[in-house]
C-alpha cells in the first residue's frame, strides 16, 4: 500500500511540475490560476499536498509492524539500513517540497533548513550560499531546489527498491515471518505474493476508514483535513519564531531542536534519531551477542514486551501532537520549562530504541524465571501450611476423645512437628 501510494505521489508531482515557475510571488497565483484553468488541477494538488501525510503516516505504520513483529532479530541488516536512510531521505524531499510551496512555513523552514546545513561546516563564512543564497525565498534558491526536488523522489524510490529487495528477496507473505519462500510446488515470485497481501490489507483499511466516515460523519463538510494543521493562535500575542505550527511529521525533530541547551546538540539529538532506527539490527546483535541461548520471544505474546510498546508508541503520539508554540522550551538558567510529559515521551523514546527494545527478551527471560521460583516457593509453602494445619486439627480432636491421656494435647504437636522435620531432611 505504501509503494502504491509512493508511486501516485510521483506522478502527481510530475503533472504539477509542468506549472510550477520558481518565483515566490508568482506561485500562489499561479496555483489559483491552474485551478481554475486546468482541469482536475485542484484535484491533483490536493492529492499531491495529503499525500505527504499518508506517506508518512504509512511509513510510521510499516516501521511500528516491524519493530512490533521484532523483524530487526532475523531482517538483513543492509536492507533495514537502507530503509532507514530511505526514511531520512524522504524528509528532505518534504523539506523541499513546503520552501517551494511559497506559504507562510516556506521562508521560515528554508531559514532552519539553512541554519542546519551552515551549522555542518561550523559556521565557516557563507558557506550555505551555494543552495539557500541568503535563507529566504528568491528566484535562485527556488530555482535549485525545484531541480532538487523534482530528480530526489526518483532516487528515493530507488532506495525504496533497494529496501524491497534485500529485505524481502528471500519473504514469503504468507508465513508472517522472515523465512524462505517454498518453491517445491508451482513458483510465484515474491513479489507478486506481497502484492496480493498488500492489495488485501488496503481493501481492508479502506472499508474501516470507509465505515468510520461514514457513521460519525453524515455530511461531508464535516471531513477534512486540518487535524494535521490545527493549532491555537489565540494563545499567542504574537507570531514570533516558534509560533509559527510546523507540519505534524516535523513537530518531534523541532520539539529536540527547541528543548535543547545548544543548536548542536538539538543536531546530534535528531541525528541520533534516525541513526536508532537505521541501525536496530546492528545494535541488536551488539547487546545480545552473548545472548544467542535465549529464545527471541515474539512481542504478541508477551505482556512485558506489549507493554514497553504501547508506551512506545504513546510517546510518539505526544510528542507529535504537541506543538512548540511556546508550550515548551528552554531556558539557559532555569533549563526545561513546560509540558513535563513531552519530556518523559522524548527521554523514553531514545531510552526504548537504544536499551530496551533490545534486552527485552532478557527481561522477560528473567522475570519468567523470578515468578516461576516464586510460584514454586509459595506452593511449597502453601502445602507445608496445609499439612501442618491439618495434624494440628487431628491431634486436637484426638485430644477431645481422648480423656485418659489429657498430656497428648500437648506431647501431640511436639512430636508430630518433629517428624515433619525428620522427613523434610529426608
Amino acid at each position: 500500500m505504501l509503494m502504491i501510494v509512493i508511486v501516485v505521489q510521483l506522478l502527481s508531482g510530475f503533472y504539477l511540475g509542468w506549472y510550477y515557475i520558481p518565483e515566490p510571488g508568482l506561485v500562489i497565483e499561479l496555483r489559483e490560476e491552474m485551478f481554475n484553468d486546468t482541469r482536475f488541477g485542484a484535484e491533483v494538488f490536493y492529492m499531491h499536498v495529503r499525500g505527504v501525510d499518508t506517506i508518512f503516516v504509512l511509513s510510521y505504520f510499516h516501521i511500528f509492524k516491524k519493530i512490533y513483529i521484532k523483524n530487526y532479530v532475523t531482517a538483513e541488516s543492509d536492507g533495514w539500513i537502507l530503509g532507514g536512510y530511505a526514511f531520512l531521505w524522504f524528509h528532505y524531499i518534504i523539506f523541499l517540497g513546503i520552501s517551494l510551496s511559497a506559504t507562510h512555513l516556506s521562508d521560515l523552514t528554508l531559514t532552519i533548513g539553512a541554519n542546519i546545513f551552515w551549522s555542518l561546516f561550523d559556521n565557516l563564512y557563507k558557506t550555505y550560499y551555494i543552495l539557500f543564497t541568503n535563507k529566504h525565498l528568491n528566484t535562485d534558491q527556488m530555482t535549485r531546489f525545484m531541480i532538487l526536488h523534482y530528480f530526489t523522489p526518483w532516487y528515493y524510490l530507488y532506495l525504496i527498491q533497494l529496501h524491497i529487495l534485500f529485505c524481502h528477496e528471500s519473504w514469503d507473505s504468507d508465513s508472517g515471518e522472515a523465512t524462505y519462500e517454498d518453491k517445491s510446488v508451482s513458483y510465484i515470485s515474491w513479489f507478486y505474493d506481497a502484492f496480493l497481501k498488500e492489495i488485501q490489507d488496503a481493501w481492508y483499511w479502506t472499508i474501516f476508514v470507509f465505515l468510520y466516515f461514514w457513521l460519525h460523519h453524515f455530511s461531508s463538510a464535516t471531513v477534512n483535513y486540518y487535524f494535521f494543521e490545527r493549532w491555537n493562535i489565540s494563545e499567542l500575542d504574537e507570531i514570533r519564531f516558534y509560533g509559527v505550527a510546523p507540519h505534524w511529521y516535523f513537530r518531534p525533530l523541532m520539539g529536540i531542536l527547541v528543548i535543547s541547551p545548544t543548536h548542536y546538540e538539538g543536531l546530534m539529538w535528531v541525528g541520533l534519531y534516525f541513526l536508532l532506527l537505521a541501525f536496530l539490527p546492528l545494535i541488536y546483535n551488539l547487546y545480545n551477542g552473548f545472548n544467542r541461548h535465549l529464545p527471541s520471544i515474539p512481542m504478541q505474546n508477551s505482556l512485558v514486551q506489549t507493554f514497553f510498546f504501547i508506551l512506545f508508541l504513546m510517546s510518539i503520539i505526544n510528542v507529535s501532537s504537541m506543538l512548540p508554540c511556546g508550550r515548551y522550551y528552554y531556558e539557559p538558567e532555569g533549563g526545561y520549562v513546560g509540558n513535563p510529559w513531552v519530556k518523559f515521551s522524548l527521554q523514553y523514546i531514545y531510552l526504548y530504541l537504544a536499551w530496551i527494545l533490545h534486552h527485552l527478551d532478557l527481561i522477560d527471560h528473567y522475570l519468567f524465571q523470578f515468578f516461576q521460583v516464586l510460584s514454586r516457593k509459595s506452593d511449597k509453602l502453601y502445602k507445608k501450611y496445609v499439612l501442618i494445619h491439618k495434624m494440628n486439627n487431628s491431634f486436637a480432636y484426638t485430644t477431645k476423645v481422648s480423656n485418659n491421656r489429657p498430656e497428648s494435647f500437648v506431647k501431640g504437636p511436639r512430636i508430630w512437628k518433629y517428624i515433619l522435620r525428620k522427613k523434610n531432611k529426608r
